[in-house]
């Protein structure tokens, strides 16, 4: 049996760990606390020429530039933040001017040489900034640090390259999706699709990587951007690629771009013996498509075993328009009690009280 004063020893060093990690945790913040406030202190007295930098005419901002890129190191340690976050949020002009005071203060050298330094977090910041700055001379040591160590560091390249528009960054963020050192799905769909129009050939090339996850991302990226030049290649994945996730978002893709070339495939898609998933998205986006020709096999699907391929259908045949509104009424009226009826009725009842719902989502894992 153990004794109370065990018992009560016990609880008095649990106190006083509590009492330490509180402590330490107070200290912590009120340390932060007091380097935010020194340097809001620091950075005051320049903040006002930031600000008559980016109203200033041209003749003017010459001057203005060499007195800021003359400030001390530690007023511009204080100082960069507030650089850093308008250079976010203006565009243009500002922007350039922005860009050039980094460029005069030596910043951009520095965040180069930063690239390689032994400190994750020295790294991941040059990367940062680099690509706040739009730095297309820094693409290629970008492009290695996708297989840096430290995968915060890989996500902080992924992210910069992105702000480049660099179309050479591609290849190279697609690869980054498998292997040892990899880069999440997400973080690369939104680098590629950042890169803008002059990225969409090389992506499509994606759609032949011999790596699913890679085909899959290539397919996403060219849905979302709205490429509808590669209309073609999507429409080949969707009826040649062996994988079912890549023909899924290749389905969805179509529905995206709602190019006139996306109707047979989709309905191909849709046919029986195709993957659940498959038919599923390829119904909604027959709907996203908007062709009154895909009235008829929309229709025959609201009996189909598989009640959310049925009950897709249902929602797509409102996004028809009138012809597909009515194909629904037809079916509703249909008195045979089949499970088609219900789900017609069911999807006008939606309809009517709120709006069908028109989001057709099957997450894939690949």
């Amino acid at each position: 049996m153990i004794s109370s004063g065990l018992v009560a020893g016990a609880l008095l060093g649990l106190l006083a760990v509590g009492l330490t990690l509180s402590l330490l945790i107070t200290g912590i913040r009120g340390i932060r606390t007091y380097r935010r406030r020194r340097h809001e202190r620091i950075a005051a007295p320049v903040r006002g020429l930031l600000l008559e930098l980016l109203c200033a005419q041209d003749d003017e901002q010459n001057e203005l530039l060499d007195r800021i890129a003359r400030i001390d190191r530690r007023t511009w340690t204080a100082l960069e933040p507030t650089v850093a976050a308008m250079l976010g949020k203006v565009t243009g002009g500002a922007r350039a001017v922005m860009v050039l005071l980094y460029e005069r203060r030596g910043s951009v050298d520095k965040a180069v040489a930063d690239l390689s330094s032994r400190s994750a977090p020295r790294r991941g910041r040059a990367a940062q900034v680099l690509g706040q700055l739009g730095h297309r001379p820094a693409v290629p040591a970008l492009c290695r640090l996708l297989g840096d160590r430290d995968p915060e560091v890989r996500l902080a390249a992924a992210r910069a390259l992105g702000r480049t528009g660099d179309a050479a960054a591609v290849p190279h963020l697609l690869k980054s999706l498998h292997g040892p050192r990899t880069v999440p799905p997400k973080v690369v769909i939104a680098a590629l699709t950042s890169l803008g129009p002059d990225a969409w050939p090389s992506v499509s090339t994606g759609l032949r990587d011999p790596a699913p996850l890679a085909r899959a991302v290539a397919i996403e990226v060219l849905g979302v951007a709205g490429a509808l030049a590669q209309t073609t290649e999507i429409v080949r994945a969707l009826r040649e690629d062996p994988e079912t996730e890549v023909r899924i978002r290749a389905a969805r893709a179509l529905g995206r771009l709602g190019m006139p070339e996306g109707l047979a495939p989709l309905l191909a898609a849709i046919g029986p013996g195709r993957p659940g998933a498959l038919r599923i998205v390829a119904a909604g986006a027959l709907g996203s498509l908007g062709a009154v020709a895909a009235t008829g096999p929309l229709t025959e699907l609201l009996g189909d075993a598989d009640t959310h391929v049925a009950g897709t259908a249902a929602r797509a045949l409102l996004r028809l328009g009138p012809a597909g509104e009515e194909a629904l009424r037809e079916a509703a009226d249909d008195r045979s009690g089949g499970p088609a009826a219900a789900r017609a009725r069911a999807a006008l009842a939606e309809w009517a009280v709120g709006g069908a719902r028109h989001d057709v989502l099957v997450e894939v894992t690949l």
